[in-house]
């Protein structure tokens, strides 16, 4: 079954294209040469106001005004809507090792991909950073859902061409289905992300469906970081210097020696940390620090001042 032309793709392309007053563009998204009069500085101003400059797909604010569009031709005809969240795993290190203008290339790709893969009644949007959505109308059932989550995953799992390099990289897929595991815009997302940050915490590179017992364990995750939270507020400076770098696995003497300061003095500040956080052991303390800031909290540490 398929529903309205509503596709995500449906946006100026690569080709020549002409604008409100009929010239020539070199892309879809590109001014025509030339000073812009009234008619044509509206046009484009509001292309962009809808469109992802990078990838040509539709932005956040145009997914969302689709998505709500697609749930109430979903409520009028009682059919089921499905909707897809998918993250790029460990973007952030691709970025980091191959530089942001090959990240580019590898997001404009993936982009081009998953237009390959998906129906022309399906809407497919960049929502920001690493993340993109897609719209699935007209499902026959909840059980089809993983279908087009699946020829997704496959269709990025192959190496993506960036500059002289190849990059390979996986994505998690979370997906709710309208009406069962929601009946608005705002409780699709959340359940979306919900399965997708499940998948991410268990497995990755894999698909997950929302179902309520990720609700529960989604509002534990959020209570227990918020714990974890008010403890390292607790600390002192001093004492967060130390924990990143117990945190990234150095031992007590190279914490003394890039922080200039006594292994003694570094042994109490551990005291501390372990009490202020209520971990019983390091193992236990650095799982926590990761599980509330993620890879991120591994920070390489400047020497500073010492405090003998």
């Amino acid at each position: 079954m398929t529903g309205p032309q509503t596709r995500g793709q449906s946006r100026p392309s690569r080709r020549k294209s002409r604008g409100p007053s009929g010239d020539a563009t070199d892309a879809g998204n590109a001014a025509p040469r030339g000073a812009l009069q009234p008619e044509q500085l509206e046009y484009y101003l509001s292309h962009f106001a809808q469109y992802d400059a990078l990838t040509e797909l539709p932005n956040r604010s145009q997914f969302l005004d689709r998505l709500a569009g697609a749930v109430a031709r979903a409520t009028r005809n009682g059919q089921i809507l499905g909707l897809m969240l998918l993250n790029i795993d460990s973007f952030k290190a691709v970025n980091f090792k191959h530089g942001h203008r090959c990240g580019d290339l590898v997001l404009k790709q993936v982009a081009e991909r998953l237009k390959q893969c998906t129906r022309k009644s399906d809407t497919l949007a960049r929502l920001g950073g690493d993340e993109f959505a897609v719209i699935l109308e007209g499902l026959a059932s909840k059980d089809v859902a993983p279908v087009p989550a699946q020829r997704a995953i496959e269709a990025l799992s192959g190496p993506l061409a960036a500059g002289v390099d190849e990059i390979r990289i996986t994505v998690t897929i979370g997906i709710s289905v309208y009406p069962l595991d929601a009946r608005d815009v705002d409780g699709l997302l959340r359940a979306a992300d919900a399965a997708m940050c499940d998948a991410k915490d268990n497995q990755r590179h894999t698909y997950r469906l929302y179902s309520p017992e990720l609700e529960l364990k989604t509002r534990r995750d959020e209570l227990r970081r918020a714990e974890v939270r008010q403890k390292l507020a607790r600390l002192t400076p001093r004492e967060r210097e130390v924990l990143d770098i117990l945190v990234a696995g150095k031992a007590n003497k190279m914490i003394a020696y890039l922080l200039g300061t006594s292994t003694r003095t570094i042994e109490n500040h551990r005291a501390s940390i372990m009490d202020k956080m209520q971990a019983n052991s390091l193992p236990e303390l650095v799982r926590m620090v990761l599980d509330h800031q993620g890879p991120a909290a591994i920070n390489p540490v400047t020497p500073v001042m010492q405090d003998r």
